[in-house]
Formats: C-alpha cells, structure tokens, sequence
C-alpha cells in the first residue's frame, strides 16, 4: 500500500461545518497549521469559504474580497513560517492567483474549474488542481448507487479533458469523488458505494483525494454528532488509503497519521 499524503484543514469562515478546523485570524491559523506539521500533515488546506451541508451555497455566497481578506494573510503567514504545500480552496480565479503569488503551491477547487475564468487561470498558474465533483443542495439519490458512481467519473473525466485541452499539465491533475450530503448531493448509501469502489475512479490514471473526516454519513449510521466522529473518520481514512487514495483530506491529522501507520505496518 502506497502511503497517501494527509491534508490537514484550516477554514477561515464562521460558517464551517467543524469548530476544530475554524480559525479567526491568521495567527490562529498559523499555530494550527504548526501543530498539523508536528503531527505529520503533508499539506495544508486553507478555505475561506464554507460548503457546510446545511448551507445552500447558492445563497450564502462570499465575495472576493471578503474570500481575499480571510485567506491570503494566512497563505503568507504559514509560507514565511513553516516549509509545508499550502493548498487553497477556492473555485474564485481571483483568489486562485493571489494565492499562489502568496505562496500556495495547489489549487481545491470544489467546482472543478467550472466558475467563469477559473479554467484559464489555473492553466496559466500551472500548479496542481484538484477537480471535485459536487452535484446539488437539493439533489435526489439514486437508488443505483452504481450509476451515482459512473456518472462521477464522466463527469470528472470530462473535466480532466477540459484542464488538458485548457493547457493544463496531466501531471498537475488530481480528482475527488467529493464524499458528502448537503451541498455535495450524496446519500449515505451512494458514498459507502463510492468509497467501496474507490479503485474505478484510481482507474482514470489520476491522484484520488478523499474528504471524508467527520462528515454526516458517520453520524447518520451512528447517530452521533460531529465532535465524537473521530472513530469513525479514522476507519473511512484507513479504507480509502487501502482503496487506493492518495491524498486524505482531515481534521485530526495526528490520528489519521497513526492510523495509516498501523494499517501499512500489517499490509507491507
């Protein structure tokens, strides 16, 4: 089993979904971005705004210059401190290029390159890009969980066409099934089937990233609420490394790290 790299989480929005990622400022962000590099984060993802499942990001947009002022202090503070890939989640190309001239050396775009002039931007910054699906707010599950699956990966391999014909670099691309309820438009059953045969989407030929940390698939099978799904976040972490996930996007980057220690040390 490869090891994937973990990407630790810092949002700097009121409205993410997790408190223990949430961050007002950057010296806030600078320290937990600290703790994450002692606990083995490879990569540090900063978001400035929320896709909290129970928002309608429709709605609930921020502007770029709030998105702006929330994020690029942050980007600058933890590229003048620690030696670390800084990931910026976005889908604003304005955002995207202020921070990379900031000092983030990845792109998380949670709608794929698909806002007006994103493509373009993100082909001429020429870093890595992470495409994700997302479907909608409002969307209706499919009881095929099979056909859910298909459809992710046409619609992500009609993205990575696009980034390839845009100018995009085959080696800077990498996708995300985009596991969750809300806003990414899967039910429980449809993301254990994703999860389960995470290998098709590894199939494209492209680096897989998974978000799965305490999202509400656990919490509906479990019945628990966000701040005691850290069990069930390290075994949807485990299973997605065995899958074939390359990155792992979390909250709690030292369990995870552990985690992924104890299941290489048996697999290899």
């Amino acid at each position: 089993m490869n090891s994937p790299r973990i990407m630790g989480v810092i949002n700097i929005s009121p409205d993410s979904f997790y408190k223990g990622s949430r961050c007002q400022n950057a010296e806030q962000a600078l320290k937990l971005a600290e703790q994450m590099q002692r606990n083995g984060a490879d990569i540090i993802d900063i978001g400035g705004e929320a896709t909290n499942p129970k928002l309608d990001i429709g709605l609930s947009k921020v502007s770029i210059a709030q998105e702006l002022d929330r994020v690029i202090r942050v980007v600058e503070a933890i590229k003048s401190r620690l030696d670390i890939g800084i990931s910026i989640d976005t889908s604003k190309p304005e955002v995207m290029q202020a921070a990379v001239k900031a000092g983030a050396s990845m792109i998380n775009d949670q709608r794929a390159l698909t806002q007006a002039g994103a493509l373009e931007m993100a082909a001429s910054l020429q870093v890595p890009v992470c495409l994700m699906h997302m479907f909608s707010l409002n969307r209706q599950p499919n009881a095929d969980a099979a056909k859910t699956l298909f459809e992710i990966q046409a619609y992500l391999q009609a993205r990575i066409n696009a980034c390839l014909a845009a100018g995009l670099k085959q080696e800077n691309i990498i996708i995300d099934p985009g596991f969750g309820h809300g806003n990414y438009g899967k039910s429980t059953a449809e993301n254990w089937y994703i999860l389960k045969h995470l290998k098709q989407l590894c199939a494209l030929g492209y680096p897989v990233m998974v978000g799965l940390s305490r999202k509400t698939m656990i919490g509906e099978l479990l019945n628990i609420p966000i701040e005691e799904r850290l069990a069930g976040s390290l075994a949807l972490a485990i299973l997605a490394a065995v899958n074939g996930a390359e990155i792992i996007r979390v909250h709690d980057v030292l369990e995870t790290v552990q985690a992924i220690k104890m299941i290489r040390a048996v697999l290899d």
